[in-house]
């Protein structure tokens, strides 16, 4: 065909039929497979990729967010406040639906860029991503449908900027090792954020599973590390934690330094440097009448014993019959006639009244007895009250408390006979009496 022949076919518009041809639409059903050049809605801040799908031609109402957005990967939420804008308040007005919020292309905006609150604030965007793959300029649209099925679109440029957690000026140490009563100050390099755009933190925090060294502290105006290691019970050990920069504004957009810091020396064995107080007891002979004495071997605080007395022990009776039934007998009565010294003593006087007492040791020449049991579940491993029954330790009313310890030995041999358990057997605990 003959360019004579296709300029006698062409339809020619002026540009005053094509501004009003876009006003038309049933034009569409004209135009068929031609590109018919239409206004762009986009006019905003950033320059537009392809203004030729978007706004729909179907569309009722729209409106373009010329100011845009920006955000910096990985920073909290930052509000795009739509519903203040008195012509996209009146788009959200009419999205009966709720409204979507997706590209460009159509995918979904919500979850990768951020997400859309119409009820929050008259209608809100907040944007906040992780990804990488968000960084760039972001052609958005808001778009949903009225009750009588009126489409609204809102349009929105999301520029998303690189960024990067803040860090040293200078490469810093991480491992130290020191030795007990010296004092070390370990003065940290300038801490500086890339792009500027958020007030860069330091913390220093606990590593998880391992032991953080108390002896530390950080002087924030100064930004300082003090280490002052002066117990001898920090010896020949290493202690773990972290120095965390990060942006004040973020919670992703930070770096971990794993730090060390070891005291030299041996560790010192509190059983060989302390001296302990190790505190038993014993029962005597009771006689006929049900007299008897229980005995500490050293001094307590009796008055406390004798108020609390069945918070700690168990008395009762083993007769001839127990392995036959395995069971024991309960004493009608126990009560104390007499204390050495109420306050600090040893010696506590008792009287028991038996159930059928006629019957104990009289009809087999084998001893029926009397005990005196230790609650098995009262000590720990090493022979400290525990935690619970840490009320307890006022019996030692005369001692310092943290070196007093029951029948440390044969705790010791519960946690020798199941190491795999915190509180270890309770065989050998359970035979105090």
């Amino acid at each position: 065909m003959s360019s004579q022949e296709i300029t006698a076919q062409a339809t020619v518009y002026s540009y005053g039929a094509v501004a009003e041809k876009t006003q038309d639409r049933a034009l569409l059903k004209k135009v068929n497979n031609l590109y018919l050049a239409w206004s762009s809605k986009y006019s905003g801040s950033f320059e537009l990729l392809d203004s030729l799908r978007f706004p729909k031609m179907c569309m009722d109402y729209s409106h373009n967010m010329t100011d845009g957005i920006e955000y910096f990967r990985g920073q909290n939420e930052k509000a795009y406040k739509i519903g203040e804008s008195s012509k996209g308040s009146e788009a959200i007005n009419k999205m009966s639906d709720g409204g979507i919020w997706i590209f460009q292309n159509g995918t979904l905006a919500e979850g990768l860029l951020g997400r859309w609150e119409k009820n929050s604030g008259s209608g809100r965007i907040y944007i906040q991503t992780d990804s990488a793959e968000a960084e760039g300029t972001q052609h958005t649209i808001l778009r949903g449908c009225s009750k009588f099925n009126q489409l609204a679109e809102l349009y929105l440029y999301v520029k998303v900027l690189k960024n990067s957690y803040p860090d040293f000026e200078t490469e810093i140490e991480t491992s130290w090792t020191l030795s007990v009563g010296q004092n070390f100050t370990y003065k940290l390099p300038k801490l500086v954020d890339e792009e500027a755009n958020d007030t860069p933190e330091l913390w220093i925090v606990a590593m998880k599973d391992q032991e953080y060294p108390p002896f530390l502290s950080y002087q924030n105006a100064t930004q300082e590390l003090v280490f002052t290691p002066h117990s001898i019970w920090y010896q020949g050990k290493t202690y773990y934690f972290r120095i965390v920069v990060k942006e004040k504004n973020s919670d992703t957009q930070q770096y971990p330094y794993y730090c060390t810091v070891k005291i030299s020396g041996n560790i010192v064995d509190p059983e060989e440097y302390l001296n302990f107080t190790d505190i038993t007891f014993s029962m005597g002979t009771v006689d006929r009448y049900g007299r008897g004495q229980l005995k500490w071997d050293n001094k307590v605080n009796l008055t406390f014993v004798k108020e609390h007395f069945f918070d700690m022990f168990h008395v009762y009776v083993k007769n001839i019959t127990f392995k036959e039934h395995n069971m024991t007998m309960p004493v009608k009565e126990f009560i104390f006639t007499n204390l050495s010294d109420p306050n600090n003593g040893t010696t506590m006087w008792f009287n028991v009244t038996f159930y059928e007492p006629y019957k104990l040791g009289l009809l087999q020449k084998k001893t029926d007895k009397l005990y005196i049991h230790l609650k098995y579940d009262l000590l720990d491993v090493k022979g400290y009250f525990r935690r619970e029954y840490r009320y307890l330790d006022d019996m030692f009313s005369g001692y310092n408390k943290t070196l007093v310890r029951m029948y440390h030995r044969k705790c010791l041999l519960d946690l020798e006979a199941d190491s795999s358990s915190t509180y270890g057997s309770t065989t050998n605990r359970e035979s105090i009496s």
